[in-house]
């Protein structure tokens, strides 16, 4: 197994060890912005080791830029299919109990907006469909909605992408730090040697 995948997955270990924690100790209270900041920081943190341990291997001055942003997604990838995973096990089956929250609390929102007169001729307006419809019509149009959109699945759909695109930027972005400051003088070093 290549150093970039051991790397991430082992990362991508640490953060399902914090999300139990978190879960099981109530230290975020139903809050997921605490994880999803610890795991933006892992991957970034998986990537920047994960590149730092390939070219480690590979040699300082070997390569190029490419190569580098490929050994970065690779981690970076690696470590979003293990989170990714475990995000779809953890909702699905270890706290499914969050995401009937997460839909009581947007329908307790929609009710309150649908009481308000002025607020329910915003909606009305807002929708083509919601035009011929009462107030509890549209409650239910809504609550339907809210069910098809708020589940295990497309949370691990979202963040799937969402870690694709971070490792994406993050790829090259510790490319760019690794070659333009950290590395600097040893690819330089290595192109007045290969010039001689």
């Amino acid at each position: 197994m290549k150093i970039t995948v051991k790397t991430g997955v082992l990362i991508a270990l640490i953060f399902v060890a914090i999300k139990l924690i978190f879960s099981f100790a109530h230290l975020s209270h139903g809050d997921i912005i605490p994880t999803v900041l610890i795991n933006m920081f892992l991957l970034l943190s998986s990537i920047s080791i994960g590149l730092y341990l390939h070219k480690k291997k590979e040699g300082f001055s070997q390569g190029n830029a490419m190569s580098d942003i490929k050994a970065g997604m690779t981690t970076g990838v690696s470590y979003g299919i293990v989170v990714v995973s475990f995000i779809y096990l953890f909702y699905a089956y270890i706290n499914p109990g969050y995401i009937e929250t997460m839909i009581q609390d947007k329908l307790v929102e929609y009710q309150k907006g649908l009481a308000d007169p002025a607020m329910l001729k915003q909606i009305k307006a807002s929708n083509e469909a919601f035009e011929i419809l009462d107030a509890k019509q549209i409650y239910q149009e809504m609550e339907n909605s809210t069910r098809a959109t708020i589940s295990a699945f497309s949370i691990t759909t979202i963040s799937m992408l969402g870690m694709i695109l971070l490792s994406a930027f993050y790829s090259i972005l510790v490319t760019i730090i690794f070659r333009k400051v950290l590395l600097r003088d040893i690819i330089a070093a290595h192109r007045n040697r290969s010039r001689e």
